[in-house]
C-alpha cells in the first residue's frame, strides 16, 4: 500500500471514531424551592392556666313522667321519642264515652229535679194560702163558738147550736193542722227535691273532671324522650306512659375524682366543652354536688348548668375544666398545630429558612395558645398559620 492510500485510510477511521463519540450531558439544574407568604412566630414561655379535666355526659336539668289520672284504654297517643312537645298541649287521649253517658244522665236528672222545684213551688204556694185560710176560718170558729157558749150559759141557746159550733170550731183547728202538715210535707219534698240538685250537679262536675282526666297534657315544654305506652293499650292511674324532659334548661353531670372534689366550690364558673355542638369551649355554673361519691369509681357527680342551646339533648359528651393555678409553659399558636393522623406537628424555620415539619407533643390550650411538652424549644421560629399551604423543605417568609 502506497503512503498516499495509506494517509486516506487514517483521516477516514479519524472520522468515523469523531462521528461515534457521544457529549457528555449537561448537569441537572437544582429547582429554586418554592417561596410561601406565611405568619410566622416565635415558640414563647408565657403564663397558663392549669386545670384538671372531668369528663361527663347531658343530662336535662327535669325529667317528666307523664301518667294518667283514670284507667280506660288509650285511644289517641301520637307522639314518638324525640317529638318536642309544648306545655299543655294534649299528649294522650283515652276512652271517656262512659263519663259521657255518665254526665248525660247526670243533666237529665238536674233537668228533671229542676222542673219537680218549679212544680213544688208552686204547691207550696197553694199550702201556704190552705194554711192561711184555715187558720182565718178557725178565727171565725172561736168567735162563733164563744158567743154560742156565752148564749147557752145564758139558756139563751139550746145543748145542739152549742154542740155544733164547738164541732165548726174542731174542724177548723183539725184543718189548720192538715194545711201546715201539708206545708212540712212540701218543705221536705222540697229539700229531696235540692238534694237531688245538689247531687245531679256533683255528678255532672264529676264527669267533667273524668272527661279532663281523660286527655293527658304535657305540663312542661320540652322533648319526648320514652314512650311507655301505644295506642290501644290499657291506662291506670299513676302509671307512667310518657317521659319528657325539659329542654329550656341542661347540666353537664360530670365526675370528678375524689382527690380533686375539694377544689370544686357550689357556684364555680367552670370552662365546659362539648364536641357535638361545635361551638368551642363555654362556660358553665356548678350548681350542684352530691355528697355521696360512686363506690366503685371513686368520684364525685358534679352537675354543672349550661347555657340555652337549642343543640343540647341529654347523653352528649362533655369535657368540663376546673381551674387549679397558672404555670410556665412554651406555646405555639393554635392554628399552627398540623395533624397527621395521630401526630401533632408544626413546621419549624430552619437556618435556611425553608420549612421543616417537626412533630410536637402538646398539652392544654388556652386562649388560642396550645401548650408543647416536647418537640420545640424556645425561640424556635414557626409557621403560626395558613400550615396548609406549606410543604416540607418550601421556603416562608
Amino acid at each position: 500500500m502506497n503512503k498516499k492510500h495509506i494517509l486516506i485510510f487514517i483521516i477516514a477511521a479519524t472520522f468515523l471514531a469523531a462521528c461515534g463519540r457521544k457529549e457528555p450531558a449537561a448537569p441537572a439544574k437544582t429547582p429554586t424551592p418554592e417561596t410561601v407568604g406565611v405568619p410566622l412566630a416565635k415558640v414563647s414561655k408565657s403564663s397558663m392556666e392549669n386545670y384538671y379535666e372531668a369528663t361527663g355526659t347531658v343530662k336535662a336539668k327535669s325529667t317528666t313522667q307523664v301518667a294518667a289520672n283514670m284507667m280506660g284504654r288509650i285511644v289517641s297517643l301520637p307522639f314518638v321519642e324525640g317529638d318536642s312537645v309544648a306545655r299543655g298541649q294534649v299528649l294522650v287521649e283515652i276512652d271517656n264515652r262512659e263519663s259521657l253517658t255518665q254526665r248525660q244522665k247526670a243533666e237529665a236528672g238536674l233537668k228533671e229535679a229542676q222542673a219537680a222545684l218549679v212544680e213544688i213551688d208552686r204547691s207550696a204556694v197553694a199550702a201556704n194560702a190552705g194554711v192561711k185560710t184555715a187558720e182565718a176560718n178557725k178565727v171565725l170558729a172561736e168567735q162563733t163558738f164563744a158567743r154560742f157558749k156565752e148564749l147557752y150559759e145564758r139558756r139563751s141557746a139550746s145543748g145542739q147550736e152549742y154542740d155544733e159550733a164547738k164541732s165548726r170550731l174542731n174542724a177548723a183547728t183539725s184543718e189548720v193542722e192538715r194545711a201546715k202538715a201539708s206545708v212540712q210535707t212540701i218543705l221536705s219534698k222540697k229539700q229531696q227535691i235540692n238534694a237531688r240538685m245538689e247531687q245531679a250537679r256533683a255528678d255532672i262536675e264529676n264527669t267533667k273532671v273524668y272527661t279532663d282526666y281523660s286527655r293527658v297534657v304535657a305540663p312542661v315544654a320540652g322533648v319526648i324522650v320514652k314512650k311507655f305506652a301505644e295506642q290501644g293499650a290499657i291506662a291506670s292511674p299513676g302509671v307512667p306512659l310518657l317521659a319528657i324532659e325539659d329542654s329550656s334548661q341542661y347540666r353537664l353531670e360530670a365526675a370528678v375524682e375524689e382527690s380533686k372534689s375539694k377544689l370544686v366550690r357550689l357556684g364555680n364558673r367552670v370552662s365546659v366543652r362539648i364536641d357535638a355542638l361545635g361551638t368551642g369551649e363555654f362556660f358553665g355554673t356548678v350548681a350542684e354536688i352530691l355528697p355521696a361519691a360512686d363506690a366503685a369509681s371513686r368520684t364525685y357527680t358534679v352537675k354543672i348548668d349550661l347555657p340555652a342551646n337549642p343543640l343540647l339533648k341529654t347523653g352528649l359528651y362533655g369535657l368540663a375544666r376546673f381551674p387549679l393555678s397558672e404555670k410556665e409553659a412554651l406555646t405555639v399558636s393554635q392554628t399552627a398545630l398540623v395533624e397527621r393522623g395521630q401526630l401533632s406537628g408544626v413546621y419549624v424555620v430552619a437556618p435556611d429558612g425553608t420549612a421543616q415539619f417537626r412533630i410536637v407533643t402538646v398539652g392544654k390550650t388556652a386562649d388560642g395558645m396550645t401548650e408543647i411538652l416536647s418537640g420545640l424549644s424556645d425561640g424556635d421560629e414557626y409557621v403560626s398559620a395558613d400550615a396548609a399551604r406549606v410543604t416540607e423543605g418550601a421556603k416562608v417568609r
